[in-house]
């Protein structure tokens, strides 16, 4: 490398150094740069916001969420442990963030988000992250509607199973997320509070080795079991899905970011991939397909524990 070729790279922190041949310089410049917003630090928030931490170094991260870590939460986050039982979710993970990258500057809204901090909580964002719970509609629909008014993309990450799904809505799409969950365009929050999520609305992927026992569960408002491995599968598509909306301005020859009605899945059980167009269509073939196997005797046996019983939304 001649001398006048060194000079006109630019210089890259050694913490983003490892990045280069994947991205590039510009790119990670642009990561650099950007706020994010991220509603829920629980499993796959918290540890999207570390893994977006660690690769961008972003300028600024805002974290909303008013629980506290408890035991149960330790099968999938790293950082619930004695430690950090009985805390702020929050303040863990703004803790976290200031030993890896102290120059980001976190905001933590530990009241979640709120009719009255939706938009401080949003407006100068580069991207949303909704991780709120999709049981509790109005926290969704305030974010996705305040994500409008400031025209930042809001990105879902959930993780199901061993695999994980993805979608995004474009601040001018006239597919939003109210209309992804059949409520009204114009329903208030104090209403959208009242409503059940359609699961066939927003969990177009049902992996067939699920278990039938468990799904019935959930659909009846028992807590999603979540294992590691599904909050990683979250982790890795959600943090691509964010560098494609953060570094789209560069316009290195990357794809788009998956956007609805469409939505992205992964799952390393069934070492399958890829995009579903029809996500309703979708879901109720994977009910049966997961039924179907389960009454045959196909599926793997679990146990399942979980309860329905009332929790406060992670977003709230």
């Amino acid at each position: 490398m001649t001398v006048e070729h060194a000079v006109q790279q630019p210089l890259v922190p050694p913490e983003f150094k490892r990045n280069l041949g994947f991205w590039r310089h510009s790119e990670q410049q642009l990561l650099r740069d950007c706020t994010i917003a991220i509603a829920g630090a629980g499993g796959d928030g918290f540890d999207l916001a570390v893994a977006l931490v660690m690769m961008a170094g972003p300028k600024e991260v805002r974290i909303a969420d008013p629980e506290t870590f408890v035991p149960e939460n330790s099968n999938r986050v790293a950082w619930a442990n004695s430690d950090t039982y009985g805390r702020l979710k929050v303040d863990a993970l703004r803790e976290t963030i200031a030993k890896i990258r102290p120059e980001t500057r976190v905001v933590a809204f530990s009241e979640g988000v709120t009719i009255d901090n939706v938009d401080a909580f949003v407006a100068g964002a580069d991207l949303v992250l909704d991780e709120s719970e999709l049981r509790y509609l109005h926290v969704g629909t305030a974010l996705a509607r305040a994500a409008r008014r400031h025209g930042v993309p809001n990105l879902l990450v959930m993780n199901i199973g061993f695999g994980a799904i993805a979608t995004s809505f474009a601040p001018r799409s006239r597919y939003t997320f109210e209309r992804m969950m059949g409520l009204p365009a114009d329903i208030t929050l104090d209403e959208a509070a009242t409503r059940e999520a359609d699961l066939s609305r927003c969990v177009p992927y049902l992996p067939r080795y699920g278990d039938l026992g468990a799904l019935r569960a959930t659909i009846a408002g028992a807590p999603l079991p979540s294992v590691v491995q599904g909050v990683k599968a979250a982790v890795s598509l959600g943090a691509t899905e964010a560098l494609l909306h953060l570094a789209r301005a560069d316009r290195n020859r990357r794809r788009s970011p998956v956007f609805a009605p469409r939505w992205a899945y992964s799952d390393p059980m069934t070492l399958v991939s890829g995009r579903i167009r029809h996500a309703r269509a979708r879901h109720w073939l994977g009910a049966t397909v997961l039924a179907s196997r389960s009454l045959l005797g196909w599926n793997p046996q679990t146990s399942y524990s979980g309860h329905a019983e009332e929790a406060p939304p992670a977003g709230e």
